[in-house]
């Protein structure tokens, strides 16, 4: 048998060895996973164009390594929707509280990065944009992985982390709207 022997000399303050309250509670964005991950879809891994909307929202961020994720979520779009309506049959602004934690995380990022979240710099937003994403990526599956909900395997939590922060990247609850700034 082998392990880890850990030696407490002295303990100040409370000592709680339990399980964090956090790993018992769902996650709407699992719930959402879980929705894509039952659907069939085809991807078309050849299929590199943007409808105009969101080309123009990728040259306005200048993202380059994460525009795969959007590719991959265009195959998913329509299905995206009808997974937060299923969820929100169960959840009341279901949608609008995954959206708005995405984007919490969003903030959270840009701290990473020190840009000023209140008249973010774009400058710093282009040369950041891919880490910023990257960053998201890791926030949310922590996030996710620390919830109840789990019942899809490890690549469907991949894809669907890269599907839901793309849809996040398309509604502009991640990165910047090129309509919101000069």
């Amino acid at each position: 048998m082998t392990g880890t022997l850990v030696q407490i000399q002295e303990l100040n303050g409370d000592f709680n060895n339990a399980e964090p309250p956090e790993t018992k509670v769902d996650s709407i964005i699992n719930d959402v996973i879980s929705e894509l991950a039952q659907v069939q879809v085809t991807v078309d891994i050849k299929d590199r164009t943007f409808p105009a909307k969101v080309s123009k929202k990728i040259q306005h961020n200048q993202l380059r390594n994460n525009r795969s994720i959007v590719l991959k979520y265009k195959s998913y779009s329509s299905h995206i929707e009808s997974s937060y309506d299923t969820v929100e049959k169960n959840v009341v602004n279901g949608k609008q509280t995954a959206l708005l934690i995405l984007h919490d995380m969003y903030v959270k990022s840009l701290h990473k990065f020190n840009i000023d979240v209140w008249e973010p710099d774009m400058d710093a937003i282009k040369k950041h944009a891919d880490g910023i994403i990257d960053d998201v990526r890791t926030q949310l599956t922590k996030f996710l992985y620390k919830s109840s909900n789990i019942n899809f395997t490890k690549e469907q939590m991949a894809l669907g982390v890269d599907i839901v922060i793309a849809h996040a990247f398309v509604e502009c609850y991640v990165l910047e709207n090129p309509n919101d700034t000069d």
